[in-house]
């Protein structure tokens, strides 16, 4: 038997044809995996997002049940769109001022979370029917708002525990939403979310 036919077909490679099968079914894999992937990763984004912000809210009322004085969670927004959040502490016994912030007298005590523009954070997704996440049809108010604490954008905590009523949304951009709503007579936090196509909001988990 001559061997050299053999290892003449070993020696070929792929053919043309076999590569083009090999692009066509990685191109199909891509096609299935990439939305998910996607989709894994907005979730992600926003969720981290909205637990970032739930963790300073949860650390600004323990600091004011334990220290028996007012705190709040400030929210600026800057020339650009993007935001800045901290948490500030009532100095001189009239509450939190933006005034007072900036003299010094109400103190900021944690680190400064910000929400670049573009990136997942606080943010309203445009172009949707948004449902309100009460179950009262859609959501209303300026669309490019997402903090809903009254006209000051301070949700503050008092040493016995309630808070400002407060409704903060964020959003990944492309269909995703999370809302943490601040009930005032208890200050508890609740967690709901949204993707785009849903006829009202759900109870989020971890």
């Amino acid at each position: 038997m001559d061997d050299r036919r053999f290892s003449g077909n070993a020696e070929r490679g792929i053919s043309l044809v076999e590569l083009v099968v090999v692009v066509v079914i990685l191109g199909i894999i891509l096609t299935v995996t990439l939305p998910g992937l996607n989709e894994a990763r907005g979730a992600a984004a926003v969720g981290g997002a909205s637990r970032r912000m739930q963790g300073l809210l949860f650390r600004c009322r323990a600091v004011a049940i334990m220290n028996g004085r007012a705190c709040a969670v400030v929210f600026e927004r800057r020339d650009d769109g993007s935001w800045r959040c901290f948490i500030a502490q009532d100095g001189d016994g009239d509450g939190i001022r933006r005034r007072d912030i900036d003299r010094l007298i109400d103190p900021i005590i944690s680190e400064v979370i910000f929400f670049e523009t573009g990136e997942a954070g606080l943010g309203i997704l445009q172009g949707e029917f948004v449902p309100d996440p009460s179950g009262r049809g859609r959501l209303r108010g300026n669309l490019d708002d997402p903090v809903r604490a009254g006209r000051g954008d301070i949700i503050t905590f008092t040493p016995r525990g309630t808070a400002t009523p407060a409704s903060l949304y964020f959003t990944d951009h492309r269909a995703r939403m999370r809302v943490l709503r601040v009930y005032g007579g208890t200050g508890r936090v609740i967690s709901r979310v949204w993707r785009s196509g849903w006829p009202k909001w759900r109870e989020a988990g971890l």
